[in-house]
């Protein structure tokens, strides 16, 4: 039942941004439903277009994931499936639908922190409390 939309959700839940998945459970009708997944599918491309990354969900303990590698065309599809089924449920159904795609994100978020996990290299990962730790230069008088 949409493995893409889930993914992309769990990927997300897995960064610590719940709120897609958090809007989609609470979701009573079609339209906040589809934007909930919109946005979600929105935001895993702001994090997850272009080269494979990782992206750190704990910075004091350098702990990321990488992106799921989820090609346009299979996103696409699920959401033509979705809208298809919506069509022709009725609201009770779109409810039910809507809550166990969000309880499905949310058990395969540890899933996705040990599948996908990753970390910055100690350079990368230290460099910016090293700019931080250095004196700031004395101003001339």
């Amino acid at each position: 039942m949409y493995p893409e939309i889930i993914e992309i959700l769990a990927f997300l839940g897995a960064i610590g941004d719940y709120s897609y998945i958090d809007r989609i459970g609470n979701a009573v009708d079609e339209v906040t439903l589809m934007e909930s997944v919109r946005d979600a599918i929105r935001a895993y491309y702001t994090n997850c277009l272009g080269e494979t990354k990782c992206v750190i969900y704990d910075k004091e303990k350098n702990l990321g994931v990488y992106c799921p590698s989820i090609d346009a065309e299979s996103i696409d599809k699920a959401v033509s499936v979705m809208l298809a089924k919506l069509g022709k449920s009725t609201r009770v159904e779109m409810i039910k639908l809507s809550r166990e795609i969000a309880l499905k994100a949310y058990a395969e978020i540890p899933v996705v922190r040990d599948k996908l996990k990753c970390s910055q290299p100690a350079q990368q990962a230290q460099q910016p409390t090293q700019q931080a730790q250095q004196p700031a230069p004395q101003a001339q008088q």
